[in-house]
């Protein structure tokens, strides 16, 4: 009987196998499925189409790639933030907004008041959307509850998600996304530290624990603080990091040993060099210097000299990125920030399966692989950044499971 995760995808124009640095393209090419997992890939006249029952999936004039891996994403939220938007349309600034009563604040009100009911149906519909989209594996941070128990409650909901087993999710804990109204940063993370991060890691509700690194908001030393006691406590350190201004948080990231550092259009050299020294991968967000019309761009060229890993996200949340598609997040890398076409396919893939320490499992198409694999309704791979706005995502496969077709 013919097994659903038993798949051959044949006649691809383009396989994108996606290596450390470069896209490992194989043309007229074949992939095998079994168990979910990759079994073989290669040229059609050399793969062995194995005898037994499998479905045949003809990719004639496609190409086939990687599933996107979303590495920095806020998706379990209540409510919107377009009056923000409209805001900052007639020139007021994300300080500004900010000091103001809106920013993160506007959101954590709209998203204390949803039962955890409410924002698991509000996610779920969202995780449709990232699914049709090409997206396979997502990170979600919380931020949105600031304090225990409304952390814990976003942070239920992502494990809920999880548990839906749709896509992979991976959670991150952010209670350190903003000062919440009314308490002194002393206080609150005090708070953080001595309730939040063990509650999360007693409950086992994320593997990484997160920090909004600005001047106005946490500092390097603050941040450091909880990121260290998060490590205590078995999360892996991320942190946002000079996104609005130079903070440290670069170099803040390259002292804990942070798996990534997010953001960073304001990052030191000498930041930048503490990356490297300890491995951090620099995850970029152009949807949000789009939304926030940022005049400045990460400094790519010195992280290319580097040679720091480059991964990209979409930072999907109500007030600074309502874009979840990757194939736009691609575009904008390289339309915004310059990369080049391999650079961001290569960030959206297996860089940001690094990003979540997950680059020996997803990211890439090669034996042994969980088999994450989309199919996509162009001639070659320029045409994704190229057909900008378009969805080409033809066929979404995880795990060998097709959920689009």
């Amino acid at each position: 009987m013919k097994k659903e995760d038993d798949i051959i995808i044949k006649n691809a124009n383009q396989i994108l196998t996606i290596q450390a640095n470069e896209l490992g393209i194989i043309e007229n090419g074949t992939i095998v499925i079994k168990n979910g997992k990759i079994d073989a890939v290669g040229k059609d006249s050399q793969v062995r189409i194995p005898h037994s029952k499998f479905r045949i999936i003809d990719a004639t004039g496609c190409v086939v790639m990687p599933g996107f891996v979303d590495c920095h994403t806020h998706l379990v939220f209540a409510g919107d933030r377009a009056n923000e938007f409209a805001l900052r349309l007639a020139g007021k600034t994300y300080k500004a907004i900010q000091k103001a009563g809106g920013g993160i604040m506007a959101t954590v009100h709209q998203t204390r008041k949803a039962t955890e009911e409410e924002l698991y149906q509000l996610a779920r519909k969202r995780i449709d959307s990232v699914i049709e989209w090409g997206t396979t594996t997502i990170e979600i941070k919380s931020g949105y509850g600031l304090d225990t128990k409304q952390e814990l409650k976003i942070l239920r909901v992502i494990k809920r998600l999880q548990e839906d087993d749709k896509i992979t999710i991976i959670p991150t804990f952010l209670g350190a996304h903003s000062i919440p109204t009314g308490k002194k940063k002393r206080d609150y993370i005090n708070e953080i530290t001595q309730k939040m991060i063990p509650s999360v890691a007693k409950q086992k509700l994320a593997r990484f624990c997160d920090v909004f690194c600005e001047n106005f908001v946490f500092n390097a030393q603050e941040a450091k603080e909880i990121l260290q006691c998060g490590k205590e406590y078995g999360l892996i350190p991320k942190i946002h990091a000079d996104e609005i201004e130079q903070s440290g948080g670069a170099c803040v990231a390259g002292e804990v040993g942070a798996i990534s550092a997010e953001h960073l259009l304001y990052p030191s050299s000498i930041g930048l060099k503490k990356m490297k020294e300890n491995n951090v991968t620099a995850v970029l967000l152009p949807t949000t210097s789009l939304f926030l019309q940022s005049k400045d761009r990460p400094p790519i060229e010195a992280m290319r000299k580097l040679g720091l890993r480059i991964a990209l996200g979409s930072d999907f949340n109500p007030g600074t990125s309502m874009i979840y598609q990757m194939p736009i997040v691609i575009a904008l890398a390289c339309l915004l920030y310059r990369l080049t076409i391999p650079e961001a396919l290569i960030g959206a893939t297996l860089n940001a399966a690094g990003s979540l320490g997950l680059a020996d499992k997803i990211g890439s198409l090669s034996v042994g692989k969980q088999a994450d694999i989309i199919i996509l309704d162009i001639p070659n791979y320029q045409h994704i950044p190229y057909q900008f706005g378009r969805n080409f995502i033809k066929t979404v496969i995880r795990k060998g499971k097709i959920l689009k077709s």
